[in-house]
C-alpha cells in the first residue's frame, strides 16, 4: 500500500482540515496566498509537524496545461492552481495521493488527470464537465490555450479577483478577448 499524501491548495489551511493519517506537501504560491491569520496558523503548525512546501517539475507542468486546455479550464487556473494540480500529480506514481481544494476547476482538471481530491468545505464537482471560450460578438470559438497565450487574455480567475468577470450560472464573463473581433468571450459548458 502507498503511503497517504495530501497535496493542500489555499483552502485546505482556510478550513482547518485535520490531517492526522498523511505526510501534507503544498506549493509557494499556495503559501502566497494565505493572508489571514488563522490560516497563517495552521500553516505554521503543519509545517512544523512537516509540512513539504516543493515546486513541481515542469514535465507535470506541461501535462496540466495541456488537461486543462482539453476541459477548457486553462482560462481560469492561476500559476498556483497549475502548480498544486502539477505537485499532486508528479507524487500520484509513488504515493496515494489526495488533492485538497475547493476550487471546481482545480477538481475538474484533476479528474480528468485521475488524481483523488477532497473538499475542504464545499460539496464539490459532481461530474467532469468541457467548457469552450465562445466570443459574445462574433460566435468564434476561442481555443483555451490560444487565449491564454495571445497577450490579450487575462486570465479569467485573476480577472474575478479584480471584479472583472461575473458568474452567471454556468457561464463566466471574463476578460479575455476574442482574437477575431476584440470583443469579450465567455466560458461556457459543451453540451454532450
Amino acid at each position: 500500500m502507498k503511503d497517504k499524501v495530501y497535496v493542500i491548495d489555499t483552502s485546505g489551511f482556510i478550513a482547518q482540515v485535520e490531517f492526522r493519517d498523511g505526510a501534507t506537501v503544498t506549493v509557494p504560491g499556495v503559501v502566497d496566498e494565505i493572508m489571514d491569520s488563522t490560516s497563517r496558523l495552521r500553516f505554521d503548525l503543519l509545517k512544523d509537524a512537516g509540512l513539504r512546501v516543493e515546486l513541481p517539475d515542469g514535465a507535470c507542468r506541461e501535462k496540466v496545461r495541456s488537461a486543462a486546455i482539453t476541459t477548457g479550464d486553462a482560462s481560469v487556473l492561476s500559476v498556483t492552481d497549475v502548480d498544486i494540480l502539477a505537485k499532486a500529480l508528479e507524487m500520484k506514481s509513488g504515493y496515494g495521493v489526495i488533492l485538497v481544494t475547493d476550487d471546481y476547476a482545480i477538481q475538474n482538471v484533476a479528474a480528468n488527470l485521475g488524481i483523488e481530491y477532497m473538499t475542504a468545505a464545499t460539496s464539490g464537482i459532481r461530474k467532469k464537465v468541457v467548457w469552450e471560450l465562445k466570443c459574445t460578438g462574433c460566435g468564434n470559438v476561442v481555443e483555451s490555450g490560444k487565449a491564454m497565450k495571445s497577450g490579450k487574455a487575462v486570465v479569467s480567475g485573476k480577472a474575478m479577483k479584480l471584479g472583472k468577470a461575473m458568474v452567471s450560472g454556468n457561464v463566466v464573463e471574463s476578460a479575455i478577448e476574442c482574437p477575431i473581433c476584440g470583443s469579450g468571450v465567455r466560458r461556457r459548458r459543451v453540451k454532450r
